[in-house]
């Protein structure tokens, strides 16, 4: 029984460092001048302790109004696209008004999510949820139709993990308070076509996961605001 519940541990512990390549919030591709917009974004994990890399899919809904939300849903592994499920919504709003500093911009982010998923060969399964706070910033660069905007948007963020052994019912949960930033460029190539790519990188624990992460895709802008009276 004893030797039993040491490699349970051990395997929960494991699986925990790999479930860390299927972070919702990384990256979040959020420029400090969100848009109206949908996109679709491809995103590649660095596991660390081993594990290969994840590539997955994101699917991200932003809509401003007196309500500025925004949605996050997709695949950690394309692979294995039921086995990994991302899901996550973001409030956020613009500081420029508050803090002005010539072209500088400014938006701050709260956001909740988690990831969800299971591995058949282990019998073990996993969520991995955060509530990241952060700050994005920028400067935009060009004029017109092109422009560019490079940004880095730092947060801190509440984790938790939690690993589940479905044979023995056996569950571990990992806390921590996590630090990641992006660093991302936002490209308008046109009136409603946007380019955007960014790269996370963090200082979270071994048992929580890491954030380390690359992300590119396309969006495209919508008109409709969302008014909630």
């Amino acid at each position: 029984m004893f030797k039993g519940g040491v490699v349970t541990t051990f395997l929960l512990l494991v699986t925990a460092q790999g479930a860390s390549a299927q972070k919702w919030d990384a990256p979040l591709f959020f420029s400090p001048r969100p848009m109206d917009d949908i996109g679709a974004y491809y995103v590649s994990s660095n596991r660390c302790c081993g594990f290969d890399n994840s590539n997955g899919l994101k699917l991200i809904w932003r809509q401003s109004g007196n309500l500025n939300l925004g949605v996050h849903a997709g695949t950690g592994d394309l692979s294995n696209i039921g086995e990994s499920i991302l899901l996550g919504a973001e409030l956020y709003g613009p500081l420029s008004n508050i803090i002005r500093a010539g072209n500088l911009a400014l938006s701050w982010s709260l956001g909740i999510g988690a990831a969800f998923g299971e591995d058949d060969d282990t019998q073990l399964s996993y969520m991995d949820f955060s509530v990241p706070v952060g700050v994005s910033v920028g400067i935009p660069i060009g004029t017109g139709s092109t422009t560019i905007l490079p940004y880095i948007h730092p947060r801190v963020s509440f984790d938790v993990v939690a690993i589940t052994d479905e044979a023995t019912d056996v569950e571990e949960t990992f806390t921590d308070v996590g630090f990641a930033a992006d660093l991302g460029a936002e490209v308008s190539l046109g009136q409603s076509l946007l380019l955007r790519a960014a790269y996370t990188f963090g200082s979270d624990s071994d048992e929580t996961g890491k954030r380390d992460a690359f992300g590119i895709g396309v969006a495209l802008r919508m008109q409709r605001k969302v008014i909630v009276r």
